[in-house]
Order: C-alpha cells, then structure tokens, then sequence
C-alpha cells in the first residue's frame, strides 16, 4: 500500500504529483473505454466545444491564472548612459582619462616684424573615482508558494529601476555642478543658466539657451526635461510647431524630438528645469568596471530569499562648455 506524499495547506499545490507511468496507464485505460477506437474530428470538435462552454473550469480557468497583477506604474527609463559616455573598464588599468582643454590663438604680425609667438598646448590627467550602487531586496519564502505571479522577476527589475534613478540623480548632481563652475568662465560673458519667461517654455527660450553653445562651437542635441515641464511642448500653437507636427502629436505619437534635440525625460529632473546637452562624445564619460551584478543572499533563519545587487561605475563631465540650463520661475 502507497501513501500519497502530504502536501502543506495552502501552498498552491493541492493535486498530488503524478509519476509518468501514472498517465500512461491512464491513457491505456481511456483507450479500452472506446474499444481501441479514437476520437473522430467531429467528435473532437464537440469536446473542445464543450470545454469552451465550460465558464468555471477548463480553459477559463487556465486563462485567468495567467493573468498578471494590476500595474502600479510604467517602467523607469535612465537617462545616464543616453547622456554620457559608457566605457567599459580593463581591471587593472587606472581610470584615467586625457583632456585637452586650450583653444588654439592666431595673432596678426607686421609685415617686418621678427617677433614669433608661440601658443603652447598642454594636456591633463583626469582621475575618476569610482563608486558604488547598491540594493538589497528581499522576499518572504511563503509567498513564492502563495502567489501565482513571479515575485522574483518582479522584485528584481523593481531594483534595477531604483538602481538607474540613483544613477541619474548622481548625473544630475555632476550637471548642477559643472553648470555652476563654468558659467562664469564663459569666455563671451554668457550665462549659461537661461530663465524662461512668464513661467512658460517655448521655442524662443530654447534657441537662446541653444545659441550660448553655439558661440563655443558646439551643438546642443539633448534635452532633458522633468515630466512636468515636458507638456510644454504640446501646448505650442501651429505657428511654432506646423501642421504636420501636431497631427503626429494628435494621432498619439509621443514627441521625442524637436528640431535637432533628442528629448529625454525623468522624475529625476528637478520641476521647472531643464538641460541641454550635446552629444556624449562631447559631454563627459560613464566608466563601468563592471555592470549590474546580482547575487544570492538569502536569510534561512528568518525564512527570507534574498539577493545583493550592485555595479561599480563612476561619472565625469570633461567638458562643461554644451551645458546650459534653463529655469522657469
């Protein structure tokens, strides 16, 4: 006499499992029932039929258990590695990076005149410290037998998103500061902090920022804007914006562009500001010594399964002369 294995109240797993020669000889047995004779195609059509008929069970009930929770909220989008550098590190080899920073003089001579001027050229050494981010999730064991959705997927790429608002609150910090260093330093006298006007942006406002750039002979092809801010831009008339630009807009196309910009947008970005910058090989550099990293850690004594996830990377901006920012009152 066998004795079916115990299965723990509420777990999930109310049928017992069944060994293969089980469902063998089940079939066996079926097959008995009809005299050896299997189902016609119309005889077919009448089971399927009726399991679809079958509102309680069957392959209604199938369906609803593969239906997922509600969603809380979209997934985050980074902004980091859309903005700076990625670059990937040897072990070993020191995170440097070279940087020429002296702009080349002419000077007009008389005809006559003996007197050569030499413009000297130097580089520097940059050194990037590196840092780390890091989250520890965890889970209680019960749930995994408790829910019928992945619990494990879902608190995994919960972390990653965290991971990636870390990482641009840590670019938005570099871009607050590198803005704040080299304002002053303009060599034409231009700020590089551009206020919008009555609360509002608009086009005008965005080519003044654009045009500070532009007297240092870069292109601004970023903006980064708060989600708040970001709505601006489908309140601008047809004058601004044409036609065709605003069917697009009407017919649910989201605006990732605009004229030569590429548009990012975040949480992350404080209300009533936005940056521009130029293209990442312009901007600064994001080395990686290694990308997100996940491991077990799970806590046997409290019943808990659990992961360490971190990277190590570090972030500079080499060259503060693309950035403006623009404020809103």
């Amino acid at each position: 006499m066998t004795t079916a294995p115990a299965v723990a109240t509420g777990s999930g797993m109310g049928r017992v499992a069944k060994a293969s020669e089980d469902y063998v000889r089940e079939i066996v047995a079926a097959k008995k029932k009809l005299g050896g004779q299997s189902l016609s195609k119309t005889a077919k059509q009448q089971k399927l039929a009726s399991i679809l008929a079958d509102r309680t069970g069957g392959i209604h009930k199938l369906g609803a258990s593969m239906i997922g929770p509600i969603q809380l909220k979209l997934r985050y989008q980074g902004l980091v590695r859309n903005v700076l550098l990625e670059d990937a590190l040897t072990p070993g080899v020191p995170v440097e990076y070279d940087v020429l920073d002296d702009l080349g003089q002419a000077y007009m001579l008389h005809s006559n005149e003996g007197e050569v001027k030499i413009t000297p050229f130097e580089g520097k050494r940059v050194i990037v410290q590196l840092f780390r981010i890091a989250s520890f999730p965890k889970i209680k064991k019960e749930d995994l037998y408790r829910l019928r959705v992945n619990i494990v997927e879902y608190t995994q790429d919960e972390t990653k998103q965290a991971i990636m608002r870390q990482e641009d609150s840590r670019l938005i910090t570099l871009l607050e500061a590198a803005i704040t260093q080299y304002s002053p330093q303009d060599p034409y006298g231009n700020s590089h902090v551009v206020s919008a006007p009555g609360g509002y942006l608009s086009a005008n406002v965005l080519y003044d920022a654009v045009s500070v750039t532009d007297m240092l002979e870069l292109e601004a092809k970023r903006l980064l804007f708060n989600p708040f801010d970001y709505r601006d831009l489908y309140r601008w008339d047809i004058n601004t914006t044409g036609w065709a630009f605003k069917d697009r807009v009407v017919a649910g196309e989201r605006i990732v562009q605009f004229g030569e910009f590429q548009i990012g947008k975040s949480i992350i970005i404080p209300p009533k500001t936005t940056y521009l910058a130029p293209e990442p090989k312009f901007l600064g550099v994001l080395p990686v010594m290694y990308s997100l990293d996940v491991e077990e850690n799970p806590q046997v004594e409290q019943f808990h399964k659990g992961w360490v996830m971190d990277e190590l990377i570090g972030m500079a901006i080499l060259n503060p002369r693309g950035l403006v920012k623009i404020t809103k009152p």
